[in-house]
């Protein structure tokens, strides 16, 4: 991971801190800090989409800050491993100029995300169920490959099921009249 990131679902009521509440409380501290926006896999007793929410994230970096105030947290921050997959999950979508790289609004801890979260968000090929998650393997790439009937919905393929995006790369460029 690229630092620490607490979470909050919007409109989490009175009962919880808001990214909002707990930036004032970073600012105090001298602690920098971005709030976003991250998303989270549904709960499993909803059949709802993608839950929205905030997230403060503090970069690994300034962790540092956080240790004047909170000694014992120096242990943790070493124990963050080096070269992890970081907070954007990226894949590839096709348009009709050519191929784009975008970054999904997850939440920070995407990465550890049971099969049956990752699932439920779509972080697996829609055609072989393969789990976009494993960056290591390059011909599996995530490509964001919508089917012509529901244009404005999001469905991840691996590089293997959809040959790369070319296909859909060239189909988006006949319809929009561009040479590909």
């Amino acid at each position: 991971m690229d630092g620490l990131a607490l979470w909050r679902e919007a409109d989490c009521g009175e009962w919880k801190a808001t990214a909002a509440e707990i930036g004032r409380a970073l600012v105090l501290l001298e602690v920098p800090y971005t709030i976003v926006t991250a998303f989270r896999f549904p709960l499993a007793s909803s059949h709802k989409a993608m839950r929205r929410g905030q997230e403060v994230r503090i970069v690994r970096n300034d962790l540092t800050h956080l240790v004047r105030w909170m000694a014992s947290l120096k242990e943790s921050i070493d124990a963050i491993p080096e070269g992890g997959p970081g907070w954007a999950f990226r894949l590839f979508q096709p348009h009709a100029e050519g191929m784009a790289i975008a970054n999904l609004a997850l939440s920070a801890d995407w990465p550890t995300w049971s099969k049956k979260q990752a699932h439920a968000a779509g972080l697996v090929c829609a055609e072989c169920g393969y789990d976009l998650r494993e960056i290591k393997d390059e011909p599996r790439l995530p490509y964001d490959i919508r089917l012509p009937e529901r244009p404005g919905s999001r469905r991840l393929l691996c590089g293997q099921c959809c040959a790369h995006g070319l296909v859909e790369l060239e189909r988006l460029a006949r319809l929009a009249g561009k040479p590909s």
